[in-house]
């Protein structure tokens, strides 16, 4: 028995020392995304329906500029140059709500909590982003990315306040595989 013991625990220490490795070759996934941060006024559900009108406008707007880009830093570039274009397209898009907020438009780097699109899982850190704060820009915030473009928009996406996230979960996938009955006994205990 501690024969099984003692392989479990060096198949599990491998499995951890490979993550480890390959995880520290990975490459820098914050250095090669452009992602679109919009942050509306407030929580307040007019305000909510704003935010995601202004991003509709401005997703239509930059997906079809970022459509022959091949480089982050091209995309970083050309979002800098349509600055005053993103503004414009803010503010009508205001406007044509019926409000009369203030808007910024910023790009650079900025902090992001974890965030999945589909299967592609983004980690929290800092990010290039093309940043539009509408008014105070103390509501719940809606992003994407726009390159490589992931902006897969739906009717339904709410936006995600950047202090509400949930915690991740963790588990082990070799315990994930045995039967649901199984039990494992370390020791003398079962567990």
């Amino acid at each position: 028995m501690l024969k099984k013991v003692v392989g479990i625990i060096m198949i599990l220490n491998i499995t951890l020392f490979a993550g480890y490795i390959i995880a520290g070759q990975g490459t820098d996934i914050g250095n090669n995304v452009l992602r679109l941060h919009v942050l509306a006024n407030s929580d307040n559900p007019s305000d909510q329906i704003l935010k995601l009108a202004v991003k509709d406008k401005i997703v239509e707007l930059m997906n079809d500029e970022f459509k022959y880009i091949d480089d982050v830093e091209d995309a970083k570039t050309l979002a800098e140059k349509r600055i005053p274009q993103i503004k414009e397209t803010a503010e009508k898009t205001i406007v044509a709500n019926g409000y009369d907020y203030s808007v910024e438009i910023e790009v650079g780097k900025h902090n992001f909590p974890d965030r999945s699109y589909g299967n592609i899982v983004l980690p929290q850190g800092e990010y290039e982003a093309v940043r539009v704060i509408i008014g105070s820009g103390e509501g719940k915030n809606w992003w994407c990315v726009l390159f490589p473009p992931l902006c897969l928009v739906s009717a339904t996406d709410k936006g995600i306040a950047l202090d509400g996230t949930k915690d991740a979960e963790v588990s082990l996938k070799c315990l994930e595989l045995l039967p649901k009955d199984s039990k494992l006994r370390i020791g003398n205990k079962q567990n």
